[in-house]
């Protein structure tokens, strides 16, 4: 009697075990990409996050103010669900006409921001920022700007599509 009371416990433990176990799909990680562009860091890659554009006063309707946030994480660390790690820029740039092209020391601002604390302020060395503009959008290009702090940095190019506020 006992082994039956054995083998009928060991079945009905099995059959337990299996059904409590619960099948889920895969976890896919989306990462945000706003499809507003291109941005590279050294030849590397970022996503575009965001890329807005607005003219911050009525009294100069040619001044325009720029916003653009990339995520500096490697896809590695995006795989394995790193804290945030971006680079933010504002540029602020008076257009002339459909075309204007200015030095990016003047006009471009960098800063890079890290989950929980970092905020660092990236120096902008050189390279070219490029706005064309048309009624409905603004395309932002960045040539080979340099750019950097504490070992982080190095050439940025970019070009943004902007759909102006």
């Amino acid at each position: 009697m006992k082994p039956i009371s054995t083998a009928l416990f060991t079945l009905v433990a099995s059959i337990f075990i299996l059904s409590g176990c619960t099948k889920h799909e895969p976890y896919v990680n989306i990462v945000y990409n706003c499809e507003c562009g291109s941005m590279s860091l050294d030849g590397r890659d970022l996503a575009v996050r965001l890329a807005e554009g607005y003219v911050p006063s009525e009294s100069s309707p040619n001044l325009f103010r720029y916003h653009v946030v990339a995520d500096l994480r490697t896809s590695n660390e995006v795989d394995h669900h790193n804290p945030s790690h971006d680079i933010a820029f504002t540029i602020e740039v008076i257009t002339d006409g459909s075309s204007t092209t200015v030095n990016a020391v003047d006009v471009l601002m960098a800063n890079e921001l890290e989950a929980p604390s970092l905020d660092v302020d990236w120096n902008i060395a050189g390279g070219v920022v490029k706005v064309i503009k048309t009624d409905s959008l603004h395309t932002l290009t960045f040539s080979n700007v340099s750019a950097g702090s504490s070992g982080n940095g190095g050439t940025i190019d970019a070009e943004l599509y902007i759909y102006p506020q």
